[in-house]
């Protein structure tokens, strides 16, 4: 009998603990673009304060994943070091904000 009421238990905390892994994995979205190569992205939270820069490799596309729910500011700081007006987005839970291309 003990064997079965551990077996029990464990199952029950399993089964109980799986929506809030759900709901933890769903809690941000991503930031997505492209740049040229050699250039550098710095996104930062206007309210949090989150922040992460990334060189853009040869094909120019990026992706930013997990990043968490809220408003952010994206700068591209080019190699020749120009820098592009920032540009504002909005992340959303389960969804991918896109930038747009400067111009």
């Amino acid at each position: 009998m003990p064997r079965i009421a551990k077996l029990a238990f464990a199952t029950l905390f399993l089964a109980s603990s799986l929506p809030f892994a759900a709901q933890a994995q769903s809690s941000g979205g991503n930031i997505a673009s492209e740049a040229a190569a050699g250039d550098t992205v710095t996104i930062t939270g206007v309210d949090t304060g989150f922040r992460r820069e990334l060189k853009i490799d040869k094909d120019g596309k990026y992706q930013i994943r997990r990043v968490p729910t809220g408003n952010y500011m994206v700068v591209r700081m080019h190699k020749d070091g120009s820098i592009d007006p920032a540009q504002s987005v909005t992340v959303r839970v389960g969804s991918t904000a896109r930038v747009m291309e400067a111009e």
